[in-house]
């Protein structure tokens, strides 16, 4: 249904009642008189209507196509992925400048949104895994999967001494984190990463249900078979796979983990890239599918995400389940590339939006993040979707509905 609303017209004016014939009379003073009584009659009337004492209701205005303005000091909650927190952070500040309204976002980490959603704890949950069947059959109404930016999931390390850049080949990675490769200096590591140092490897993973798991897991599961069988693409492995004598750790939030790993020498782990330069962490080279190592930048990251835009990309309405962004076929592609998803109920009020001007001003929030907020991602190290998903994005909210009526459009 259409998101467009009138903003109010004028009310139809009372129209003016016909005047009775005037009779002549030979004085002059019973005609003046006459019209006299008539203009306070109808004053009387017109004040009485536009002012309601009658216990009239006014004429519904017309719609004249145009947005109504905004609600203002509303205040919109949403919960999930740590993987948004630097864009959350610019994107609900300018949002609350230029709205006087604000946004309250909890990194409870991917999972724990979606929870929060289906119990209609929040208006929009966020998430760089797209929602499975059995999640969306738990929420209270149809869904929207929104892309709205993107990243590299990034391997980053602390190996003290070592001057040279550490490259990993997938297979490798799954090695380290299903504790077959545990130490630096491991035969398995030389070929590509001569030099290593004979310490034992800390591995360290979420503890939390993550999108940047879901991303990893999912890379590791095309390459590496025992990986795919024993632990296959998933949120949060159940239990995280650890080999006899391993040393590991697991950090609830993409923050914490960068931390750990700053903080921990000869260990790995994997974060956002605004969390690994905040840390000063390094970053390891992931061989791609054209058999380069590469660096997480945002150019491979975004010519990772142009490439596989091709696949083919459901509605927002539709099943995102098997839609990914990692292994993508060009030659200088980032493989752990990745798009985040605000997720959404297509009616708004099946869930925690308690009223129709909250919903016009989530509409508001969502069209701000796809127009003015897609030009703060580079600044902070994320990446846009590609224009045709941001256009299917747009048009999807413009649809929302709030008790199975379009919501109004406001700015």
């Amino acid at each position: 249904m259409s998101g467009d609303a009138s903003s109010a017209a004028p009310s139809p004016t009372t129209p003016s009642p016909t005047a009775p014939p005037v009779v002549r009379r030979k004085s002059g003073r019973g005609v003046w008189a006459a019209v006299a009584v008539i203009v306070v009659i109808v004053i009387l009337v017109a004040v009485g209507f536009g002012t309601n004492w009658y216990g009239l209701e006014k004429p519904a205005s017309k719609s004249s196509g145009t947005s109504t303005a905004c609600s203002t000091g509303v205040q919109l909650l949403g919960a999930g992925a740590s993987f948004l927190n630097a864009i959350m952070s610019v994107w609900s500040g300018a949002y609350a400048t230029n709205s006087s309204n604000s946004i309250s976002y909890t990194a409870s980490g991917a999972g724990a949104g979606i929870t929060s959603l289906s119990d209609k704890q929040v208006d929009f949950a966020a998430t760089d895994e797209p929602l499975n069947a059995s999640e969306v059959a738990a929420m209270p109404g149809p869904i929207l999967t929104l892309p709205v930016t993107g990243g590299p999931v990034t391997i980053v390390y602390n190996i003290p001494g070592y001057a040279g850049v550490l490259n990993l080949t997938p297979v490798q990675l799954a090695g380290i984190y299903l504790g077959t490769i545990q130490n630096w200096n491991s035969s398995a590591l030389a070929t590509n990463n001569p030099g290593l140092p004979n310490d034992a490897i800390v591995s360290v993973h979420r503890s939390d249900q993550a999108g940047t798991t879901y991303v990893l897991t999912n890379l590791l599961s095309i390459y590496n078979t025992t990986w795919n069988r024993t632990v296959g693409t998933t949120i949060l492995p159940t239990p995280w796979p650890k080999a006899t004598g391993q040393d590991e750790l697991a950090e609830h939030g993409n923050s914490a983990l960068a931390k750990a790993v700053a903080s921990t020498q000869y260990s790995i782990g994997y974060v956002d890239l605004p969390d690994a330069i905040n840390n000063e962490l390094a970053t390891a080279g992931v061989l791609n599918k054209d058999g380069h190592y590469v660096q997480p930048t945002l150019a491979a990251t975004n010519g990772a995400i142009a490439n596989l835009s091709g696949q083919p990309i459901p509605p927002a309405t539709g099943n995102w389940a098997n839609v990914t962004w990692v292994n993508s076929p060009g030659s200088y592609d980032y493989p752990l590339a990745t798009l985040s998803y605000f997720v959404v109920l297509q009616d708004t009020s099946q869930g925690y939006t308690p009223s129709l001007a909250h919903a016009e001003v989530l509409v508001q929030w969502l069209k701000y993040v796809l127009t003015t907020g897609q030009g703060d991602s580079n600044a902070v190290d994320y990446v846009n979707p590609p224009a045709n998903i941001v256009a299917q994005d747009l048009a999807a909210i413009s649809a929302m509905e709030y008790d199975g009526s379009a919501i109004p459009a406001c700015t």
